[in-house]
């Protein structure tokens, strides 16, 4: 049994009551990152937080009527979410409606009710009646631990203050919270110095989600340069988080609107979400999550090992930063590269003459990031078997003697049938879920032949291709 990659400690659950308070039981995990469903309440903010992915002037409808409130609702509760986020904009605004929501969601079956909110609104009674609602666990943006940077990134004075207040409030009553500290320019380099204060001032706080400013909204249009971390300087502090939060036994978490594994991150890669869901759904859209499919991997991502598990960068980063930090923290070693090919992120599987029924169940079986099929020869049929089979990287050895004399049902002939298939499907898929191709050709063939196959290969999307020498299949 896989190792619960949300943590142990991650406990808010089945709740019962005790005259008017709810307490929660600590038996049953929160499986929020398997179902859950997201619905802004408003997107009217009491705060103007400068970097703002969802800010409310691009809404012409700020508030969504009670209508559209119980058509999503309707839609979570049909699907079977076990989770309810609500967010904004700034929920708290709307006290009245927003307890109603919750009550009518745990009232319809929803487990786990989470609030997304600054907290800047949330008193000793306002926290109470959230509670007596349902609601099991909030999501809140303290944004640093320094009063004048919070306050900076919201432009609300006084803003950090009643922000830990709230978040005083909301621990006293027994919700489970999680800080999300979005990290700006201004920040990157605090965030250790941001953990140790949290597990001082706050040690009711056992999670933190590490979000990054995103190039989009007010940060995309207005303050784009200023605001957008470097992930050149964060691959180097958030190890240093990582360490931290381990000694204070604080969960710290890699979410979508994180950053890519390889800015400090591989060594716990089971704490990103893209990775997790990788692994549980293989790459399918996250419903309510803004900016799905805004991510992309650059050139500096082709030779990553754990590419599989990581969606890239925002696209925008790449133009505003210029991939600055980007790197592969592990390489993809190919199967003719003996000394690498051991890096702990990779498993080949040989297949000398075509796959066979032991092959495809070897790399159904494979967990490692990259899955390597090195073999000389495709069938009929395979490239479907190769989509299907959990292979992320096909090395291919080819001789291309006699290449343009190879008759229709010729092993050559058939295998180049099958490897263009490959490349056509892979060129539907994201990046990251993308089969990888690289061929080799033994160096001794003819040179004519040798030019008309990776003229061939060019021509037809092959990602790789080099010379080796050796035994002739």
């Amino acid at each position: 049994m896989k190792k619960n990659p949300w943590g142990d400690d991650h406990h808010i659950a089945l709740w019962h009551y005790t005259g008017n308070m709810a307490l929660p039981e600590p038996h049953a995990a929160e499986r929020s990152h398997q179902t859950k469903g997201l619905l802004r309440l408003t997107m009217a903010c009491n705060e103007r937080c400068t970097f703002c992915n969802v800010p409310v002037e691009d809404y012409d409808h700020p508030t969504p009527a009670q209508a559209v409130i119980d058509s999503q609702l309707d839609e979570f509760v049909t699907r079977g979410d076990e989770t309810l986020t609500i967010s904004g904009g700034e929920p708290t605004l709307l006290r009245r409606r927003l307890l109603a929501l919750i009550a009518r969601a745990r009232q319809r079956g929803i487990r786990y009710v989470e609030l997304q909110t600054n907290a800047v609104l949330i008193t000793e009674d306002y926290a109470r009646a959230l509670v007596e609602a349902g609601l099991t666990s909030a999501f809140i943006s303290l944004l640093s631990h320094r009063a004048e940077a919070h306050d900076g990134l919201t432009l609300l004075e006084g803003s950090f203050e009643k922000c830990v207040q709230g978040i005083d409030h909301l621990l006293a009553v027994g919700v489970r919270v999680t800080l999300n500290p979005v990290v700006a320019y201004e920040t990157q380099t605090d965030i250790a110095d941001y953990i140790d204060f949290v597990a001082q001032r706050l040690p009711g706080v056992r999670s933190i989600s590490l979000s990054a400013v995103q190039p989009h909204g007010r940060a995309g249009r207005d303050n784009g340069p200023e605001l957008l971390p470097d992930y050149a300087i964060l691959r180097r502090h958030i190890p240093k988080a990582i360490e931290r939060a381990q000694f204070h036994h604080i969960e710290l978490l890699n979410p979508y609107c994180g950053v890519p594994l390889c800015v400090g991150w591989v060594k716990e890669i089971d704490k990103s979400v893209e990775a997790i869901e990788a692994l549980q759904g293989g790459w399918r859209p996250t419903p309510g999550v803004d900016n799905q499919g805004d991510k992309i991997q650059g050139e500096a991502c082709q030779l990553c090992a754990v590419r599989t598990r990581c969606g890239g960068a925002w696209r925008a980063y790449w133009d505003v930063r210029k991939g600055s930090g980007i790197a592969p923290p592990l390489r993809a070693a190919t199967p003719w590269d003996r000394a690498q090919a051991d890096n702990g992120a990779q498993i080949i599987v040989q297949a000398m003459n075509g796959p066979d029924s032991e092959t495809w169940k070897n790399l159904a079986g494979a967990d490692t990031p990259t899955v390597w099929l090195h073999t000389n020869r495709l069938k009929q049929g395979d490239a479907d078997k190769l989509a299907q089979s959990g292979c992320t990287d096909l090395a291919i050895e080819l001789n291309p003697t006699g290449v343009h004399t190879h008759h229709a049902r010729s092993p050559l002939t058939r295998t180049l049938h099958e490897l263009r298939q490959v490349l056509n499907l892979g060129s539907l898929a994201q990046p990251q879920s993308r089969l990888r191709t690289w061929l080799a050709l033994y160096a001794d063939a003819p040179k004519v032949d040798l030019e008309a196959l990776i003229q061939w290969a060019r021509a037809h999307g092959v990602a790789h291709i080099r010379l080796i020498s050796g035994e002739k299949p």
